[in-house]
């Protein structure tokens, strides 16, 4: 798989324009097209930044390996956009996820070990997770658009995607140390 091929599956797996991964990258949307038909190669900084922004390394992007792992995207905002108001997760949403991609608001809670889960119970039922729900009151959204799947946090004026195998469950899964749980669908 070409440097190419691989930007532009990761730009479609996110389900971004090439205007967005432009604006993400602060290059032209021409500089996104002439990456993805091998028709030029990002400098060292924007290698550097994509590898960032996807959570992946520069080997891995400019090595020949056909598999694309699973895959993470941190964007930072610009506060003057949404006026310094990060309260408008809908504007967020609905510039990443047009329709006809699907939105659910998440329930978090951390998932416990049984030793946890013991100590949880000779405490009270819910304190653990409860607490540690109340440490991070950041959203979280399921992402749903055919196949793909993504978890999305809006948390410190920053985005973080996170690709979820296409067998998860979008009504109870869990991902890393939480567990997460459809509380409703989003209407943007």
């Amino acid at each position: 798989m070409t440097l190419g091929e691989k930007l532009k599956s990761i730009r479609k797996r996110f389900g971004l324009s090439q205007e967005q991964l432009a604006e993400i990258m602060n290059v032209s949307r021409q500089a996104v097209t002439k990456w993805e038909s091998d028709g030029g190669i990002p400098d060292v900084s924007n290698l550097q930044e994509l590898a960032k922004v996807f959570g992946i390394t520069v080997d891995y992007l400019l090595n020949d390996d056909n598999e694309l792992p699973a895959l993470s995207m941190t964007k930072e905002f610009d506060k003057d956009k949404y006026n310094g108001k990060l309260f408008s997760y809908s504007e967020i949403l609905k510039e990443y996820y047009p329709e006809p991609w699907e939105v659910y608001s998440l329930i978090r809670d951390k998932k416990m070990s049984k030793l946890e889960t013991t100590f949880d119970l000779i405490i009270g039922a819910g304190t653990l997770g409860f607490a540690d729900a109340l440490n991070d009151l950041s959203p979280f959204y399921l992402v749903v658009k055919d196949n793909l799947k993504m978890l999305v946090n809006i948390k410190d004026w920053t985005l973080r995607v996170y690709e979820l195998p296409s067998d998860t469950n979008i009504k109870k899964f869990v991902y890393g140390k939480n567990r997460f749980m459809v509380c409703g669908k989003v209407n943007l």
